[in-house]
């Protein structure tokens, strides 16, 4: 398949892209990897219509990409298939909260791909955000400050349950015991660059060295900037639908407007890399800084 056959349409301004013209339930030669790959980092999230995979499949298109991570360090994985998650509605699995996936670990994963496998009659969209923009859209002094911040990662529901032994197999091992992470509030892109806010709502707990009301008003406000509706965008999924994005660079956002109805998606994750704090300028690829 040649790169040409691919169809990239944006969806939003700031982020995100429906990508046609390829089947992801086939092994993909290494033009086509590299020409998703190539949108990938432009717009973030790239959506696939109408792929209807199975859940070897999705782990084999993801596996093109990365290596595959264990489902959850906490939640359990799919019966018989420890690489994929189950995010059903019936069983609690919603995800109405902004977020990046797993950061509450050493090394978030670097993307995630999620199919669509039953979904209500109505409602239940994603969102994601644009934390590239989201940084590169505050103040001068703000960057400034936030470039040298630390973070705390951490879900007491999530350490709760591990202390009563239900940690599951995370890079290797069984999670036995889980306590708040550091990571800088502005990441580095390993591939781009690019600098990012790397905070969400949903796993940010705190600002290392300020006092309780001064971190949660900071987290509060860069909250709020990362997910005013300019920078980001909105996917209506249909039976099928594939969304592949960049958890270093995106937060997202389940939309719960469905009532009781079922919605159930399939995840899988990749294996990323320890986060670290932007480079000085110099040290910025020049593609990154054009």
């Amino acid at each position: 398949m040649a790169k040409a056959t691919l169809e990239v349409r944006p969806v939003a301004g700031a982020l995100g892209a429906e990508v046609r013209g390829v089947a992801l339930a086939h092994p993909l030669d290494g033009d086509v990897v590299g020409a998703i790959r190539d949108a990938w980092l432009e717009h973030l999230v790239l959506f696939f219509p109408d792929q209807h995979l199975t859940p070897e499949a999705q782990r084999t298109f993801a596996a093109q990409f990365g290596e595959l991570t264990s489902a959850h360090p906490v939640e359990a994985a799919l019966a018989d298939d420890p690489e994929v998650l189950p995010v059903d509605s019936v069983g609690g699995g919603r995800t109405d909260f902004w977020h990046s996936d797993v950061t509450f670990v050493a090394r978030p994963p670097m993307a995630s791909v999620l199919s669509a496998v039953t979904l209500p009659p109505a409602g239940g969209d994603t969102m994601w955000t644009n934390m590239r923009l989201a940084y590169d859209t505050l103040a001068e002094p703000l960057r400034r400050l936030c470039d040298g911040l630390t973070a705390f990662h951490f879900v007491p529901e999530f350490a709760a349950a591990v202390a009563r032994g239900e940690g599951q197999v995370w890079e290797g091992e069984r999670v036995e015991t889980m306590v708040p992470v550091e990571h800088p509030v502005v990441r580095q892109h390993p591939e781009t660059g690019r600098n990012a806010l790397f905070v969400s709502p949903g796993f940010t707990t705190a600002i290392q060295g300020f006092p309780a009301r001064q971190s949660a008003d900071l987290l509060r406000l860069l909250f709020r900037h990362s997910t005013q509706p300019e920078l980001t965008c909105r996917y209506h999924w249909e039976p099928g639908s594939v969304a592949f994005w960049d958890n270093r660079a995106t937060m997202h956002y389940g939309v719960h407007d469905y009532g009781s109805a079922r919605r159930v998606m399939h995840r899988v994750t990749l294996q990323g890399d320890p986060p670290r704090g932007p480079a000085a300028a110099s040290d910025v690829p020049a593609l990154a800084r054009a």
